[in-house]
């Protein structure tokens, strides 16, 4: 969890981006999909989603080196806490504070770039096969492979909304192919986000199979 400072919005990013989180752990049994997304967490993912698109747009450089961090490396943490959740200039007003995981700060940044022209070929990833697949990044790719245009559809509803849940839930047995073994529950906004990245960050014609 990290915080930041920004907008009066907060206390319910703060207790969505919470249950955001504990429906997104590891655990027992069967992967599943939570479809549970209060409408009142529209308006701060939308809030998160408008400073993605601005950090992109007015401080690429930032937002490149943010997105070029290995998920749940030192590395990543020590970025984002200094170069995101420290953010104190073009995108951040004063306020109040918020807290999410990392991964919606990953992809509230990657739905930006995709809106102003994506990344340079050095930050381009291949696609893995299912059973190559080792973390939730990787099935994100797996699946975004071979369903770019699914993913672009989900990616144009709004954050948090009942089109959201309803995008996600007529992929997400197709995205479950792509992680096979895992046992994990997702809910929308977190597999939006990590789509989101995969979108952005895979070499154009990549397939499921790398090629």
């Amino acid at each position: 969890m990290r915080l930041f400072s920004y907008l009066p919005a907060v206390a319910v990013l703060i207790l969505s981006m919470q249950a955001t989180e504990a429906a997104a752990q590891m655990g027992g049994g069967r992967s599943g999909m939570s479809t549970a997304a209060p409408l009142t967490n529209v308006k701060p993912y939308k809030e998160l989603q408008n400073m993605g698109a601005c950090v992109a747009r007015y401080e690429r450089k930032k937002a490149l080196t943010l997105i070029a961090t290995v998920p749940g490396s030192k590395e990543e943490e020590a970025m984002f806490d200094r170069l995101f959740f420290g953010e104190r200039e073009t995108c951040m007003p004063g306020g109040a504070q918020m807290v999410m995981p990392v991964i919606f700060a990953r992809g509230a940044l990657a739905e930006g770039l995709l809106s102003v022209g994506g990344v340079p070929d050095t930050l381009r990833l291949k696609s893995s096969a299912p059973q190559e697949v080792k973390d939730l990044h990787g099935a994100a790719r797996c699946y975004t492979s071979g369903n770019r245009n699914a993913v672009a559809t989900l990616l144009k509803t709004t954050p948090g909304s009942p089109e959201e849940i309803k995008a996600v839930a007529g992929l997400w047995n197709d995205f479950r192919t792509c992680m096979p073994g895992f046992n994990v529950r997702l809910n929308a906004p977190w597999i939006r986000f990590l789509l989101a990245e995969a979108l952005l960050r895979l070499e154009p014609g990549t397939t499921a199979s790398g090629g």
